[in-house]
């Protein structure tokens, strides 16, 4: 049996690396979903924990869902365009590696 790597890659469809989103405890900072895309994957790739959700997440009142170092959650075939947005706890850094298809 041979398999065809073109062709189950192009089956899947087109995805690409989006430049990652440095978080802090400063503000919040957002990623904009566009409607129609297939999916947008974040990941927590630094070693904090990362709270995300609306403009008002807010580690400090437990606003928000977390995202712990190493998880990730995806976003698949949004019908809106909206805005996630991140926050540390106070003086945490992280990043979040986003990936798009």
């Amino acid at each position: 049996m041979s398999v065809d790597a073109g062709t189950s890659f192009r089956n899947i469809g087109e995805f690409s690396d989006v430049p990652p989103v440095a978080v802090t405890n400063a503000a919040a900072t957002s990623h904009t979903i566009t409607a129609g895309k297939g999916f947008v994957f974040f990941m927590n790739v630094g070693n904090k924990i990362v709270w995300y959700g609306g403009s008002t997440v807010d580690p400090a009142t437990s606003r928000g869902a977390k995202l712990l170092p190493n998880s990730g959650f995806a976003i698949e075939q949004p019908s809106q365009t909206f805005k996630v947005y991140f926050k540390t706890a106070s003086g945490d850094t992280s990043t979040i590696g986003v990936v798009e298809g």
